[in-house]
């Protein structure tokens, strides 16, 4: 988030949305430019009218929903580009697994790009379909890692994102992997105060560390 933070003078932090993307792309200096590539992360920021609908899913105007929020909470684009949902980390674990059966699986998914293949560890970042590509490579819209032909973990940046992916895997499994174990994680580094320009985190921290002063 720092990128954007720089540029906060070009921007209006009552006038758009921060948005976090995820890109990969093949790397010409590997020996094998697929595996596992280039995974770069975007921050951009997206202009809105008042009037315009929220981007955080509200479906209010701008105006009546987080334009005069404190906090710019980011959000990412959804698989099907079809709007935007807030950046809420997450992962989603199945265990155990039948690993190869399950890898096999996966690798013949068209939704999905094998980046990793070993006994070790194999790894997928979900492209959707059809795969979207901009200048800076293929949009990312989650990951999926089998580790020790055991343990599946699934992670996504959003609600949504999640909810696609695990219907997907119900579909490529037949349903057979059972409940997952959904673990959140943390968004506070990730929302950003309009005033300071900082993680709303980082604020908390300060605000301990004067109150000690004053004991």
């Amino acid at each position: 988030m720092n990128s954007m933070l720089n540029a906060k003078l070009s921007i209006n932090a009552n006038g758009g949305f921060l948005c976090l993307s995820t890109h990969w792309r093949p790397n010409p200096s590997d020996i094998d430019p697929d595996m596992p590539g280039q995974k770069i992360v975007m921050n951009s920021y997206i202009p809105l009218q008042p009037e315009d609908t929220c981007l955080c899913g509200s479906k209010k105007t701008y105006a009546d929903c987080c334009r005069p929020k404190r906090y710019w909470h980011p959000v990412c684009p959804n698989p099907d580009m079809m709007g935007y949902s807030l950046v809420a980390p997450q992962s989603a674990r199945y265990y155990p697994v039948d690993g190869i059966g399950l890898r096999e699986q996966l690798t013949k998914d068209t939704h999905l790009h094998c980046v990793e293949n070993s006994a070790e560890s194999s790894f997928w970042v979900y492209w959707g379909d059809p795969a979207l590509r901009d200048e800076y490579g293929i949009l990312c819209f989650g990951d999926i890692e089998l580790r020790d032909n055991k343990t599946l973990i699934v992670m996504a940046m959003s609600n949504k994102r999640m909810n696609i992916l695990l219907d997907l895997l119900k579909e490529i499994t037949e349903d057979k992997l059972g409940a997952a174990e959904i673990t959140y994680g943390k968004t506070d580094e990730l929302i950003i105060d309009k005033l300071h320009y900082k993680p709303r985190e980082q604020k908390a921290k300060q605000k301990r560390k004067l109150r000690r002063r004053k004991r």
